[in-house]
């Protein structure tokens, strides 16, 4: 702040981003050290100058100082009024500060008097992670890594750790080496993602430095100690041969089993010849840079990917041909067979093709259900949020519904544009969720923008 008279004569002015820097310098810049009531009293001047012009940053820090009681008697309702005024703007960082308070209401007991309200949180938070705002995101990697208020999916919450790390953008950031620690736990542990003891390292070396630049900062020790300690105790292990290589777990389930080996999955082999089979081998078009003739020799020895591949090409192609019942039939054949030996991906397609029957065939939204439930593309979730909302093959449930369209928007998959504009009603009418117009018109145009120009790039150009 070498430039603080520049900046003084600026905020006096009337410029708030200068009163906004001011006051932040006045109360943040030395938390062990007490404030001048002078120089208070003008912080507190500035933040709310700052604040009637619309400036979120002030906002939020103004309600940091009655949240702690920071040179001002401690207040969780004024600090509640703030950090709503920001969260009225969309201000990312807002969602992310009452989510904690809501999540963590150990001294908030005057806001929340009954026990953690993770429901409330997980709103706050998925809005902000929908914002790209990195601390909201890993903390709901948290609650889906611990199962709290949402159902446990510890390959989610790993998703949504390194979705975070990607928004961070250096050390400086405060949630830089919670979520560096994060990933490295889980590649330690193999819980999540496949356990490499050598990413676990080159993360957990992160988080050490980065807990470490946080110290020599100045920041409070007592928010960030515990996971600095865990950091540089499970880094310490790896380097001695101490942590144990565990198998790799199998996400197959009884229930899984069962449904992929059920009648309904069985499908009748077609007739050969089939003379537009005949025909594609005659040609033999390059796929994936195969020809097709291999791709189907690998097929039908037995390989799950070169049965989707085959299927996937073959409807595709034919779909909206006349008098092609053949070859249609003998892509359903591998693409049930696919899902047979294992290839999820493959159950997403099917579970469309049932759904909405494509090329004529009977609509079946039971097993298109099924399927999509056990497929392990985030966009089925999409889909499953519909039969929730419609309350058809399953019961009606709004909050499940929500859950599911949550989870498809935060994957941030292409074509997950179904999801956000269903999540824009929701917040719109209310339904599940409190009414939020200016949120839901944020989905409306996210969701506009992610049909025409795929997930991902309107999501970085955010």
């Amino acid at each position: 702040m070498d430039n603080l008279f520049e900046l003084i004569q600026k905020a006096e002015s009337g410029d708030a981003e200068a009163q906004y820097n001011v006051a932040w310098h006045i109360v943040w810049a030395d938390e062990n050290e007490s404030i001048d009531t002078d120089w208070l009293e003008r912080a507190v001047d500035y933040f709310e100058r700052a604040i009637a012009q619309g400036h979120g940053d002030a906002m939020l820090d103004l309600g940091a100082m009655y949240r702690v009681g920071r040179g001002v008697q401690r207040d969780m309702r004024k600090a509640f009024v703030l950090y709503n005024q920001a969260a009225a703007i969309l201000h990312p960082k807002a969602f992310r500060c009452l989510g904690y308070a809501l999540e963590i209401p150990v001294g908030y007991q005057d806001i929340n008097d009954n026990s953690n309200d993770y429901k409330t949180a997980f709103g706050y938070f998925f809005k902000g992670a929908i914002l790209n705002e990195q601390n909201s995101t890993y903390k709901l990697g948290d609650m889906y890594f611990t199962g709290k208020y949402v159902e446990k999916d510890p390959q989610f919450a790993f998703n949504l750790y390194q979705e975070s790390h990607h928004l961070i953008d250096s050390i400086e950031d405060d949630s830089y080496a919670s979520v560096c620690l994060r990933i490295g736990e889980c590649y330690c542990s193999g819980i999540g993602t496949t356990q490499d003891l050598d990413e676990a390292c080159y993360y957990l070396e992160k988080a050490e430095k980065g807990f470490q630049f946080r110290l020599e900062r100045g920041d409070s020790p007592q928010f960030f100690m515990e996971g600095y300690n865990r950091a540089k105790y499970l880094s310490k292990r790896i380097k001695a041969n101490k942590i144990s290589i565990v198998a790799s777990i199998s996400d197959e389930n009884i229930e899984y089993m069962t449904f992929i080996n059920s009648d309904m999955m069985n499908y009748p082999e077609p007739n050969y010849p089939i003379p537009e089979l005949e025909k594609l081998k005659v040609e033999n078009p390059e796929i994936e840079d195969y020809s097709f003739n291999d791709i189907l020799a690998v097929a039908e020895s037995g390989a799950g990917v070169a049965m989707y591949t085959i299927a996937f090409y073959c409807f595709n192609r034919y779909a909206s041909e006349p008098d092609n019942k053949s070859i249609i039939d003998f892509a359903l054949y591998y693409y049930h067979k696919a899902v047979q030996y294992g290839h999820k991906g493959a159950m997403y397609n099917l579970a469309s093709i049932y759904y909405h029957g494509d090329a004529g065939i009977v609509i079946d939204r039971y097993k298109a259900y099924f399927l999509y439930l056990y497929s392990d593309v985030y966009i089925a979730q999409g889909e499953l949020g519909i039969y929730y909302a419609k309350g058809e093959v399953v019961e009606q449930d709004y909050e499940k519904a929500f859950m599911c369209f949550a989870k498809c928007a935060l994957s941030k998959e292409n074509y997950c544009y179904g999801a956000l504009e269903n999540l824009a009603q929701m917040y719109r009418n209310g339904i599940y969720v409190e009414a939020d117009d200016k949120f839901a018109e944020y989905l409306e145009k996210l969701s506009e923008k992610a049909e025409v120009n795929g997930t991902e790039e309107v999501y970085e150009q955010k």
